[in-house]
């Protein structure tokens, strides 16, 4: 006959020594799984190349790489979270910004994180339109949807922008028109 009695003021020790190795390997594996330096950088230039590939202001398509597999038979949609948006522009450093449904004057433009894109994609059998597969992480919900973005700022059309003549770049303003 065994007898096994466990006093917990005895044990105290092991069980702290038990909990703090715990949270250490817990700690250590997460440490281990983070990209370096390079490896965001590398990762920044690839999807800068990739993403350079498409015009600016075209129209793309923003899916979930959670529920987004290139070779999927669902037909409906149901199985994965994609959202529309256009090209606006690249921050090195930063991310990639896009251009969201716009309003009347304001224009929404969602910044996502070179870390959160995995991939792009030319089109797939439904879309004809590139497909950008990153991570549907972002803090805000934009129109009652998850979404990609990490922050959504707003801009606004110049209105004396020159067709033609003016760059491309001075199409859109931060600042927003007076009524006169």
């Amino acid at each position: 006959m065994i007898n096994f009695e466990f006093n917990f003021w005895d044990n105290l020790f092991a069980i702290i020594g038990i909990f703090i190795g715990v949270i250490v390997a817990i700690w250590i594996y997460k440490l281990s799984k983070q990209l370096s330096a390079r490896d965001k950088y590398e990762h920044e230039i690839r999807v800068t190349k990739e993403i350079e590939k498409i015009k600016i202001y075209s129209s793309v398509i923003l899916a979930d790489v959670e529920k987004y597999h290139p070779l999927r038979t669902d037909d409906a949609n149901s199985t994965y979270y994609k959202q529309g948006a256009e090209i606006y522009t690249i921050i090195p450093e930063y991310g990639v910004q896009f251009i969201l449904g716009p309003s009347d004057e304001n224009i929404p433009v969602g910044l996502v994180p070179f870390e959160w894109i995995e991939y792009v994609r030319d089109h797939d059998s439904e879309d004809n339109k590139s497909i950008i597969v990153c991570n549907f992480r972002g803090i805000n919900w934009f129109k009652k949807f998850k979404s990609p973005f990490k922050e959504i700022n707003y801009i606004y059309e110049n209105k004396d922008y020159k067709e033609g003549s003016d760059p491309k770049f001075l199409k859109f303003t931060t600042i927003k028109p007076s009524h006169r």
